[in-house]
């Protein structure tokens, strides 16, 4: 009894008006005394909710010497709620409709500390619907669960890394450097076009940083980024050489391109 209350309290009666219908339906037939007298409460408070609740349809009325309240039949009451609610709904979108609305400004998230980024990853992933974008140089062991939670629910998960890896499953594709031990300071994740997370390690503060985001701008950005990696390597992956390599007019000579190309020395070089 007490979880039909609780359900009838979610729709549209009110705790009092739960605790009324609950009770003649249990016992039909009763007169606003015989009711307030038997769930406790006032008969001062009782004529208002009883009299609100007949005007309703909740309840019925039989006239005589007495007047007796009866429940009215669940399916009956059930269908005159769907009906209240599709009502509303209609109202509801007519006055939407009316208001100007102000844009949304899409909130950017800050975290630090690896375990809330990792967590925060993790939930990303999980809540993923389509597909993902990756690219980072953690171990993917430590996303395992979730990309088998994805594999499930045929989500593919595409993944840019400058790491060495065997690693391997059916929905995951990655695409690696190869490099035996590169710094595993950085996470940037794409969920669905919809949500990204871009984290790495400051030295600086000796802890991990992050930044999640809806907005549509670090969306692109971030993704552009992951493809644009994976079409480099899977490039000099089909040259069997470097890009720069074959085409050094590529270079611009600048600080962060002095960074990369060191970066992506391998341990044979």
């Amino acid at each position: 009894m007490n979880k039909l209350i609780d359900l009838l309290k979610s729709t549209y009666f009110s705790e009092n008006e739960s605790i009324i219908y609950m009770y003649l339906l249990e016992n039909p037939g009763q007169t606003v005394y015989e009711i307030s007298k038997n769930i406790r409460l006032s008969r001062s408070s009782t004529y208002p909710i009883v009299d609100k609740m007949h005007q309703e349809g909740m309840l019925l009325l039989e006239s005589g010497k007495k007047e007796l309240y009866y429940a009215q039949d669940p399916k009956e009451l059930l269908n005159t709620l769907d009906f209240k609610h599709n009502e509303n709904m209609i109202k509801l979108k007519k006055e939407f409709e009316k208001v100007k609305i102000q844009p949304l400004k899409t909130p950017y998230f800050n975290l630090n500390g690896f375990d809330s980024i990792l967590g925060k990853a993790r939930t990303l992933l999980y809540e993923s619907r389509d597909e993902v974008y990756m690219s980072t140089d953690l171990p993917l062991e430590l996303f395992e669960d979730a990309f088998d939670f994805l594999n499930r629910k045929g989500v593919d998960v595409y993944i840019f890394t400058f790491s060495k890896t065997n690693y391997s499953k059916p929905n995951v594709f990655i695409f690696s450097h190869q490099i035996s031990e590169p710094s595993s300071n950085r996470l940037m994740l794409v969920s669905d076009l919809n949500s990204v997370l871009v984290a790495n390690f400051d030295p600086f503060r000796n802890e991990w940083q992050a930044t999640a985001t809806q907005n549509h701008l670090m969306i692109s950005i971030v993704s552009e980024h992951i493809h644009h990696d994976i079409y480099l390597i899977k490039l000099k992956n089909a040259m069997n050489v470097s890009l720069f390599e074959t085409y050094p007019e590529l270079a611009i000579h600048t600080k962060a391109e002095q960074i990369g190309r060191k970066l992506l020395k391998t341990d044979d070089e």
